[in-house]
């Protein structure tokens, strides 16, 4: 198995500020892509849309202020099975921890398709740090909604 793809950001927002953009339509709208559909219900299915191909993700874990888990379902090549996790946490001057964790890649992805992969979920990361901060929707894929 390939190595989990890890990003870490301090966030001047709270942990439910945060567990808020992350486990739902509108948060995740707000800074990943416009074309997000999400519950906040364990067993749900997430769908994330980037004009073309869309990605479901299945909601495994929700504990609001901490964590959410998702299992991606096989929409990407190399997906099925991968994991996303977002922890949440306090940390220092009043900011609040985000770790984010994809992982469980299959042996046969390539560094190559990981290298582009772990670029765009840093600037995903990013864009939920200016989000959080600012309370102003910019979301990496903006596009038009159906």
């Amino acid at each position: 198995m390939a190595a989990p793809l890890v990003h870490q950001v301090n966030v001047k927002a709270t942990p439910d500020e945060i567990y808020a953009a992350v486990s739902t339509a509108r948060g995740l709208a707000a800074f990943w892509t416009s074309e997000s559909q999400a519950e906040s219900r364990v067993g749900a299915i997430a769908t994330f849309g980037f004009g073309g191909p869309s990605q479901r993700m299945r909601v495994d874990e929700l504990k609001p202020g901490k964590r959410v888990k998702w299992t991606a379902l096989a929409d990407f090549p190399n997906w099925d099975g991968t994991t996303v996790t977002w922890d949440i946490s306090p940390a220092e001057n009043g900011e609040t921890g985000v770790l984010f964790r994809h992982a469980d890649w299959p042996a046969t992805v390539s560094q190559d398709d990981l290298g582009s992969i772990n670029y765009t979920w840093a600037l995903v990361v990013e864009r939920l740090k200016q989000y959080a901060e600012s309370g102003k929707p910019n979301p990496l894929f903006a596009l038009a909604t159906r």
